[in-house]
């Protein structure tokens, strides 16, 4: 039931009730006037018979004054005349208080019952020498109780004509001035919980309602303003984070700069010896155009190199596609070789084999680049750096939420130091690092963890000091979004 009905419903019950009590109280009291109307015409028409009847006795004996007495029921339909001696036995049917009220002269009247319809019998007392008489008066009440029942009938059916009136007057303006300015008020926030904020409601009439819709029309705009906000903010936020992310990869590409400028040192000198082997005249014939062939690897390979480092450091749109992890691997390491060599650590991936994945490829890669950076800045002393693939079931942290599943696992282990106890639960943060001054931003870590998330993943470490750090990547096998990309 709508509130306009309920409304309209509680209105007519309550008119209905002060109406029917009304009309009840009226009833009443006309029954009421009608009884004693009745009672006082009793008692005049008693005592004026009275009067006579004790003339009659006196001049004319008894037996003609109760003529004159039974005479008077002729003129009556309706009521009837009676003599009764108060110490005859007829008088039996009278209380003994009834009589001592008549024999101390007061008047008499009530309504018996056991004579259908109800009668009316007044008792009007009259002295005869040394006895006491009364004259009774009978009355049916059946002009009195149809005429109740008409009453009653007519002010039923005025009451229903009423009601009816009321109940449809009350349903139009109830409809009208509460149940369409409350569905208009439900479309409203209908649509703003579709999204449309522009939505505005207006209302015509003045009161609590139209008061209503003002609120809802100021939060309408107050959440729309608070929509461009948090999308111009997210906007700038996801604009910041992408700086951030490119200059973590140009720090990386610093990092592998020296050893790049390396790895370039040994096929230029290579190209550098044949071309003055050209030049003077010492290759001839075939020797020249074996010359010249391995001058053409040499160029291919610097610009293997080159291309490389160019690749990891452009800034481009994330894009998913396919994506074989196990390949992305030893991508990743054969273009950190010549930093590890340096270091004199050895480079190791374990795989289960091929593994692809729905992933922005360069974004996986940048996370991973920045996971074995630390890992080899971490080892002050030769060893190895392994990066193991597989699968592995997994409970994600309580921010990612959902529960323990199968996922892809990539962990980076090093024999470095490890990390404290005291430190570990900051590593991803923004700008927090270990390194010395000018070694490091403090945005490797927290750039990669944020990558990962983005994938539907999470990064975890665990390390003790002395036996080295393990870094795992957990993301889902079908390469599903995060739960922020989807809110």
């Amino acid at each position: 039931m709508t509130l306009a009905r309920k409304l309209v419903f509680a209105l007519v019950l309550l008119a209905f009730a002060v109406i029917a009590g009304l009309e009840t109280v009226e009833v009443r009291r006309e029954l009421s006037r009608s009884a004693l109307d009745m009672q006082q015409d009793h008692r005049l028409l008693g005592h004026a018979l009275g009067g006579s009847l004790v003339r009659a006795w006196e001049v004319e004996g008894g037996e003609q004054a109760l003529m004159l007495l039974s005479q008077a029921n002729r003129f009556q339909e309706q009521v009837k005349l009676s003599w009764l001696w108060l110490d005859s036995p007829e008088a039996a049917d009278l209380s003994s208080e009834q009589r001592a009220e008549l024999l101390a002269g007061q008047d008499v009247s009530f309504v018996d019952e056991r004579r259908a319809p109800g009668v009316l019998r007044s008792f009007t007392p009259v002295g005869i020498g040394p006895r006491q008489g009364v004259i009774e008066i009978t009355e049916p009440l059946t002009e009195q109780r149809l005429y109740v029942s008409r009453t009653v009938l007519g002010m039923a059916v005025a009451t229903a004509l009423i009601f009816l009136a009321f109940l449809g007057v009350a349903m139009a303006m109830g409809h009208r001035l509460v149940g369409r300015p409350v569905e208009q008020l439900v479309e409203f926030t209908r649509r703003i919980g579709q999204g449309d904020l522009e939505a505005r409601v207006h209302l015509r009439q003045k009161d609590e309602l139209s008061t209503l819709a003002e609120a809802m029309n100021q939060m309408a705009s107050g959440l729309a303003a608070a929509r461009a906000q948090v999308a111009a903010e997210t906007a700038a936020r996801l604009a910041t984070l992408e700086h951030l992310r490119h200059a973590d990869r140009l720090g990386t590409v610093g990092k592998l700069a020296s050893g790049v400028a390396h790895e370039l040192g040994t096929p230029l000198n290579v190209v550098l010896g044949r071309a003055k082997m050209i030049a003077s005249g010492e290759a001839e014939g075939d020797e020249t155009r074996e010359c010249a062939q391995i001058i053409t690897q040499q160029v291919q390979h610097m610009t293997g190199i080159i291309r490389q480092l160019l690749d990891f450091a452009r800034r481009r749109t994330p894009q998913r596609a396919p994506e074989d992890l196990a390949e992305l691997v030893a991508h990743t390491l054969r273009m950190l070789h010549p930093l590890a060599t340096r270091r004199g650590i050895h480079l190791a991936s374990e795989a289960e084999g091929p593994l692809r994945l729905e992933v922005d490829g360069g974004q996986i890669q940048q996370a991973l680049t920045n996971l074995v950076v630390n890992g080899i800045h971490a080892m002050k002393r030769p060893g190895t750096l392994r990066v193991r693939l597989g699968h592995a079931r997994a409970l994600p942290p309580v921010e990612l939420g959902g529960p323990e599943a199968e996922w892809v696992r990539m962990d980076v282990l090093d024999e470095g130091e490890g990390i404290s106890p005291e430190t570990l639960p900051r590593v991803f943060e923004p700008f927090f690092t270990t390194k010395d001054v000018g070694e490091g931003t403090g945005l490797g870590l927290s750039v990669s963890y944020g990558l990962i998330r983005d994938h539907g993943g999470w990064i975890s470490v665990s390390s003790e000091p002395g036996r080295g750090s393990c870094f795992s990547i957990f993301l889902p096998p079908g390469g599903g979004e995060s739960q922020e990309a989807e809110a």
